[in-house]
């Protein structure tokens, strides 16, 4: 029985996988990685041909960067070198990152289950988001970080719910160093998290001080090289002003994809005008004068930021990337099913907390935490996707539950009276 079980529930896991393959399935791209507009395949194709983090723009060289973070060009800088510049490694990307999506999604009902929301909870959770099929956006590093989040959530289950061995933590603290190189705004999370860990009765002193350590000796050397670059301390990217310029302006939408085509919009990444004065400023003085002067125009226009910030907030749930579809458009089968999801989700927290308090205050610390940033900023479906099951599968939760709970009603219901009679013939 026991075998029988494993075997149905490998099969599951393969049909989300051809699944999801499938749904995600890359064509042949035409053009290789260079010169296409990516910053992060930029910054990769820098590295490959001239062994230098630099020049993360397409029309100009701007010089060194911490534009974006480290790991996941380096990555694509060797498959360039492997591939060379052209189509092979662009689809070697994209062929990559179709994988990283399909085999997590695969192996949700098994984090679904280590989470204690049960494997049936990952099958329906996996199946919802092939159904909406989120766009697949192979060229930056979010679904490697939504995996690497998942994984770092399982340990941290196992951390804070028993003994665990100082190893396990050690392990556990490397991979959140990791995550921090793949996406610095995990920071936020993580420090939520330790500061849980710091409390927590269950983990050992020497543990506690690990969780800090390996994590800052992972991330040192990159913090390290960019003070030597720019000769300031920042987090692992030096962007923030140029994200908040571009969003926080008079033409400003609460959409990255309207934005762009506002005559506002001026990144050094569509604009030769803003790659010279990076290249004349230096790219940590161009970003600290985009950053003064996103504060000043936020300081005399708090209606229209309070405004804005409402619009990307509700955007970053409500996965509205180019409209407002509470205007009275048409609104999508895949955008229904994530509307539905979020207020399934809160139902699917309250009744986790009742059988699982640390799973439910793992999903709750990345749902708040996590997105506070991008709240300011215009949105980007990407933004979202390293948290999508931190909605998803609290919401499978709730129907899986509910489910079992009419399922096992039912068979009340319908069962023969046996233990009744035999009662009644005895008497």
């Amino acid at each position: 029985m026991i075998e029988k079980n494993r075997r149905l529930r490998i099969l599951i896991a393969a049909l989300i996988l051809v699944g999801a393959l499938y749904r995600y399935w890359p064509l042949d791209f035409p053009l290789g990685p260079c010169h296409i507009g990516y910053e992060s395949l930029e910054v990769a194709c820098s590295l490959a041909q001239n062994g230098s983090f630099s020049d993360p723009f397409m029309f100009l060289k701007t010089g060194p960067t911490a534009h974006v973070a480290p790991l996941f060009p380096m990555m694509v800088s060797l498959l360039i070198k492997w591939l060379g510049d052209g189509p092979a490694s662009m689809n070697a990307v994209q062929w990559i990152g179709t994988f990283v999506l399909a085999f997590q999604l695969a192996l949700w009902p098994w984090f679904a289950e280590w989470l204690g929301m049960g494997f049936a909870s990952g099958v329906i959770g996996a199946t919802g988001w092939v159904l909406v099929g989120f766009v697949h956006d192979p060229m930056w590093e979010s679904l490697y970080v939504a995996f690497l989040i998942l994984t770092l959530m399982v340990c941290m289950h196992r951390i804070l719910s028993g003994q665990v061995t100082t190893m396990f933590v050690s392990l556990t603290s490397a991979l959140w160093g990791i995550l921090l190189l793949f996406n610095p705004v995990t920071l936020l999370p993580y420090l939520g998290l330790t500061l849980w860990m710091a409390f927590s009765r269950h983990v050992r002193r020497a543990q506690k001080v690990a969780m800090i350590l390996i994590p800052l000796a992972v991330i040192s050397p990159w913090m390290v090289r960019n003070y030597q670059v720019f000769h300031h301390w920042f987090f692992i990217r030096d962007n923030i002003g140029i994200e908040l310029s571009i969003t926080n302006n008079p033409c400003s939408t609460f959409s990255f994809r309207v934005n762009r085509w506002t005559s506002c919009y001026t990144h050094p990444n569509e604009s030769v005008a803003e790659s010279q004065k990076v290249l004349a400023a230096g790219e940590y003085e161009y970003n600290q004068a985009k950053l003064r002067e996103a504060l000043a125009w936020i300081r005399s226009n708090p209606g229209r930021f309070a405004s804005l910030t409402r619009q990307r907030s509700l955007a970053f749930w409500f996965y509205t990337p180019s409209k407002n579809y509470f205007a009275g458009q048409r609104i999508p089968a895949g955008i229904l099913i994530i509307w539905l999801v979020m207020p399934l989700s809160i139902a699917g927290l309250w009744m986790l907390f009742k059988t699982d308090r640390i799973s439910a205050g793992l999903c709750t610390v990345w749902l708040i935490l996590f997105p506070l940033i991008y709240y300011f900023l215009a949105f980007i479906p990407r933004y979202r996707y390293p948290i999508l099951w931190a909605s998803f599968m609290p919401a499978s939760y709730f129907l899986s539950e509910v489910a079992q709970a009419i399922w096992q009603r039912l068979r009340k219901s319908y069962a023969p009276p046996v233990v009744s009679e035999i009662s009644a013939h005895g008497a």
